[in-house]
């Protein structure tokens, strides 16, 4: 199947493989990819208080359920897959979770709503990057924050990401696809990081959107990173 990011199709895809997303998740980072979301919830924890909270891209809610921790007064989760927000939707807690289909291009919300964005694993499938970047300054107050944990494109590949690189293109997919009945997820997540950009790029698009960034934390040998930013 030939590589794209059509938002139907990413919406679709999530759909299928959303009974065994969390499970697959969690094995296939290693039990890591909990670990990067805790630390960098902390570390915002550590920087102020967030009233009203946006999870974009929000998948099953795994982010969300660590902005909970926070102790925003509204969490709202906004994604393409219904079927992601309905898990999302049971993980949280219903008093201050608001379940949103919605596009990142097309944030149906006010501008200066939000206290503190943040996207887990979610930015690469973005159709039209730079916009959606506009759209999230928008949405977010003078100097909201805006999280970003991700796997990005290495910034100088070596002998260890380059191993990892054959592992993630020839092996993962083979078995992602097949614990999760899918014909193509997997392979889509090889791609959808192969394709993207080094995650100098991705700060340097987010600065030419309104945003200052304040930390990178490496988390897995050049290629996870979480990026924190705020908006100028």
């Amino acid at each position: 199947m030939k590589y794209t990011k059509d938002k139907k199709f990413i919406g679709a895809m999530f759909d299928e493989i959303s009974p065994t997303y969390d499970r697959l998740n969690h094995l296939l980072s290693g039990y890591q990819d909990n670990r990067w979301r805790k630390s960098a919830v902390k570390h915002l924890a550590s920087m102020g208080s967030y009233e009203n909270v946006l999870d974009l891209a929000c998948g099953s809610g795994d982010l969300g359920l660590e902005f909970t921790k926070l102790s925003p007064k509204k969490l709202y989760s906004a994604d393409l897959s219904f079927e992601m927000l309905k898990i999302d939707r049971e993980k949280l807690p219903q008093s201050i979770n608001i379940p949103v289909k919605a596009e990142a291009e097309r944030l149906p919300f006010a501008s200066g709503m939000f206290d503190l964005c943040g996207i887990g694993f979610g930015v690469r499938n973005f159709e039209w990057l730079s916009i959606c970047a506009a759209e999230i300054n928008r949405v977010l107050k003078p100097g909201g924050r805006f999280l970003t944990i991700e796997m990005f494109k290495p910034e100088k590949p070596n002998i260890v990401n380059r191993g990892f690189r054959l592992y993630f293109e020839k092996v993962l997919p083979k078995i992602g696809n097949r614990l999760s009945r899918s014909k193509y997820a997997y392979n889509y997540l090889f791609e959808s990081v192969d394709n993207f950009l080094p995650v100098s790029e991705y700060s340097r698009l987010l600065e030419q959107n309104g945003f200052k960034v304040t930390k990178i934390r490496n988390n897995f040998i050049g290629i996870v990173h979480t990026v924190f930013a705020e908006k100028i």
